[in-house]
């Protein structure tokens, strides 16, 4: 049953205003939509020449979707950061030069590749050393770091096939590959939701929750790497909130199918959609669980509140509590 909230309402109003005073994303989204569909054949015949070499995941962002036209850039990720550039074509390649002092500041690795080929001595060598990297990174880490490092463990544990903590739920990828879906707000600050164009906030874990079919939601992920009182989960909550009544939006806007195409779905948008925001944070006293499952109406449409709050060791998800209907852990 729709509740009515102003506290979580007022985020919906805001951020409808802002979308609808700033209609510039609306072309440049029908326009995303249109090159990565018209090039995931692309990236999917590339896909399957190359094995993903776990620890290291490929991520692909609409940036480099948008310019595939027979070669593209994926980005490599270590622990969620990235280390290296992936061009795939004719062949394949890496390229650290972007990254080569970083790569040594956090995880002590000194190799320097320039358009070497995936499968040569040096590009194999700079693989086995993430490889047998062990421990976390260096004292120089950031927030950004740690949370890029919490979000890769999440991307991981949905999408295992087998002994999976959180069942009935997986990654939105394109082509099987992570892909960071984009928006044109700003809500990091839940107190100043702007819109702020192509440089626009990202939804942190874009998933699609349930058992197929019509009994399949979108969830949208803000996720944070603490869960303190100076930034509790009602804040985070507000901000995965923001970015829902976004992804309503553009699913209810010209190019809505498509994107509903790119998320999975193989029939049309719901008449009525239901979506859901949740906060992913760290369990402990500071848990908030009053606003789970708390429904918010947009428009005739349907924002489901949720929680995920979760313990982890050595990047596996070892417990979790969430108001998220996920099956048994078996």
């Amino acid at each position: 049953m729709k509740q009515l909230n102003p506290e979580f309402s007022k985020v919906i109003i805001e951020t409808q205003t802002l979308l609808l005073s700033n209609p510039e994303w609306q072309p440049r989204y029908k326009k995303y939509a249109e090159v990565i569909l018209a090039n995931t054949a692309l990236i999917d015949d590339v896909r399957k020449t190359f094995r993903e070499w776990s620890p290291l995941y490929l991520y692909i962002n609409i940036t480099n979707a948008k310019k595939a036209s027979g070669s593209f850039n994926f980005e490599l990720r270590f622990l969620g950061q990235t280390v290296a550039e992936l061009k795939a074509g004719k062949g394949m390649t890496l390229n650290t030069a972007k990254f080569d002092k970083n790569n040594g500041r956090d995880f002590a690795c000194k190799i320097a590749l320039k358009s070497a080929e995936w499968r040569s001595p040096t590009a194999s060598e700079f693989r086995k050393h993430f490889k047998n990297f062990s421990g976390k990174r260096s004292a120089h880490e950031n927030k950004s770091n740690e949370e890029h490092r919490i979000e890769s463990v999440f991307l991981s544990e949905f999408s295992m096939i087998k002994s999976k903590k959180l069942r009935n739920i997986k990654p939105v990828k394109i082509s099987r590959v992570r892909f960071p879906m984009p928006t044109p707000i700003s809500a990091s600050n839940h107190k100043q939701i702007k819109c702020s164009g192509v440089k626009g906030g990202g939804i942190d874990i874009l998933t699609r929750i349930g058992t197929g079919g019509v009994n399949t939601n979108l969830c949208i992920m803000e996720l944070k790497d603490e869960n303190t009182t100076k930034e509790p989960p009602k804040d985070a909550i507000k901000q995965a909130l923001a970015y829902a009544t976004f992804i309503s939006e553009l699913l209810r806007s010209e190019c809505g199918e498509d994107w509903w195409k790119i998320f999975g779905f193989g029939n049309k948008v719901p008449e009525k959609l239901v979506l859901f925001a949740c906060c992913v944070m760290p369990s402990n006293t500071n848990d908030d669980t009053t606003f789970g499952d708390l429904e918010l109406d947009l428009d005739g449409d349907i924002i489901k509140l949720h929680y995920l709050y979760f313990t982890e060791e050595e990047n596996r998800i070892t417990n979790h509590i969430t108001s998220l209907k996920l099956g048994k852990t078996p």
